[in-house]
């Protein structure tokens, strides 16, 4: 019953579109993302799937499968290419024929509705929006860079960054955002620095006991190192971690008494 109801609705619309004429240079499609969400139920791999093997039996009957469904691709969230297809009317009756009961007649009222606006603007000339493969691909764009720029500012506002390397990320995190550099990148002085194992070895004496003399002595400020991430010694997690710059080897040689060279 549900099969006989939509294929009537797909028969009316047919004599409807012999009517019209044809209306564009450019045949209409719907992207197969979009057919997913008007089948209930239906996730895009699977209709990718139920797609790929129409194609493979309509190529093996010498039926040519692109007068239903045109291959393309698309970008997901992380700006990668997917493929896709472009569903053709005649594709979208093709999958309909395949749906039972009210899940079919649902379909059929959807993508017959879809391609009446369609048909429906390009006969009155309001301007067609961009393919819903073009704006899916800039929505995911947009959505990636802001998702980026927000991992930026959050790095950010680390307590144990240097102002300087805040300012890297507040740069960078605009630049991802407007696609070029609005906020210039501070200048980074190329300083030496060690870390506590380095400084130890000078002295003889272990990272842990610099720490300590570190924080006792106050030399964790900015004239004598920064927090600079890199991994964990003991993990390969990423750390902050404080190195020594040069202006600490004095202080350090004048607590411990000892003069290196």
């Amino acid at each position: 019953m549900g099969k006989r109801n939509y294929s009537v609705m797909a028969e009316q619309y047919w004599d409807r579109v012999e009517q019209l004429g044809d209306t564009s240079k450019e045949e209409l499609t719907i992207a197969s993302m979009d057919v997913a969400k008007m089948v209930t139920g239906k996730e895009h791999k699977n209709l990718m799937r139920d797609i790929r093997s129409y194609v493979a039996e309509l190529a093996e009957l010498k039926i040519e499968p692109g007068d239903f469904f045109k291959e393309s691709f698309y970008k997901d969230a992380n700006n990668q290419s997917r493929p896709c297809y472009n569903v053709t009317k005649k594709g979208c009756e093709f999958i309909a024929h395949k749906l039972t009961g009210v899940k079919g007649t649902e379909f059929t009222a959807k993508y017959i509705n879809r391609f009446h606006d369609m048909e429906d603007r390009i006969r009155q000339g309001i301007p067609q929006k961009k393919s819903s493969t073009d704006e899916r691909f800039r929505i995911m764009e947009m959505n990636a860079r802001s998702r980026m720029a927000q991992t930026y500012m959050k790095l950010a506002q680390v307590d144990t960054l240097s102002n300087t390397y805040k300012n890297v990320l507040v740069s960078k995190a605009s630049e991802v955002l407007a696609g070029e550099q609005i906020i210039p990148l501070p200048e980074i002085p190329q300083r030496r620095a060690y870390s506590a194992k380095e400084v130890g070895d000078m002295f003889g004496i272990s990272s842990n006991k610099v720490g300590r003399i570190a924080n006792q002595h106050n030399l964790k400020q900015e004239r004598y190192g920064e927090y600079r991430r890199g991994k964990s010694e003991h993990s390969v997690k990423e750390v902050d971690t404080w190195v020594y710059f040069e202006t600490a080897i004095p202080e350090f040689e004048r607590i411990l008494g000892i003069e290196v060279a």
